[in-house]
């Protein structure tokens, strides 16, 4: 056992027959807290990112999942595909997550039949741990001392009320502007680094605090969000 960055409890079951165990365990857990308020009970599995590209414009996300899911024998509810969106030459790429095991035999394979083509899958590098209040990298949400609150920001202009995807702004990351940094990018885009202590952000301006104001008690996560921008 151990305690994770978010301040959950941690248990981890080694050894061949570990998956099985925590499912079980995961299930008895649920059992036993299924009237207890504040307490969820997650079944984590350790992810690998990739690429899928070259898809043709009639194949879609679930598409996707159940080739993968028919591959290599994983739970489709491990796996997490993005938006499909247009690349080079008209065709299609996404962005997948799904268990570590499951990546090996697709980056193995190189191509994934699915629909009429054979899509080109490529393995993504790993990211950093990186708070999804301030941005910084290092440290988590709950560990976090900025005064900066980007939750709930749309990851392309840094405005609040609408999201990446339907922003046609020109890209601008508050943060890095808030520590004097080159800002034409998304928030959290590859080469974003956004300051680490809440003293750099003191620069941060009027209009872009008060609107990380208006939207710092929103709770969710904006991974999903960043996932699908910064591909």
């Amino acid at each position: 056992m151990r305690l994770a960055q978010t301040g959950a409890r941690v248990l981890e079951f080694p050894r061949a027959e570990g998956a099985k165990t925590a499912d079980s365990f995961a299930e008895r857990l649920r059992g036993i807290f299924a009237a207890t308020d504040g307490v969820r009970v997650a079944r984590p599995t350790k992810c690998a990112e990739l690429r899928i590209s070259g898809l043709d414009d009639s194949v879609t996300a679930e598409d996707v999942r159940a080739v993968i899911r028919e591959k290599t024998g994983c739970s489709s509810d491990n796996v997490r595909v993005g938006t499909i969106r247009p690349g080079p030459g008209g065709l299609g790429a996404v962005w997948v997550s799904c268990p570590v095991a499951s990546a090996k035999v697709l980056a193995d394979a190189g191509r994934l039949l699915i629909g009429f083509v054979s899509a080109r899958i490529t393995v993504l590098a790993a990211r950093p741990m990186r708070c999804f209040k301030c941005l910084a990298t290092g440290h988590t949400r709950v560990k976090c001392d900025s005064c900066f609150d980007c939750g709930g920001l749309c990851f392309r202009c840094g405005q609040p009320g609408h999201k990446a995807a339907e922003c046609s702004a020109a890209p601008h990351c508050p943060v890095c502007a808030a520590g004097n940094k080159p800002a034409n990018h998304q928030m959290g885009q590859r080469g974003c680094k956004p300051p680490r202590s809440s003293r750099q952000t003191s620069g941060v301006s009027q209009s872009t605090q008060a609107a990380s104001d208006i939207v710092r008690a929103s709770t969710s996560s904006p991974m999903e969000e960043v996932v699908e921008t910064i591909q």
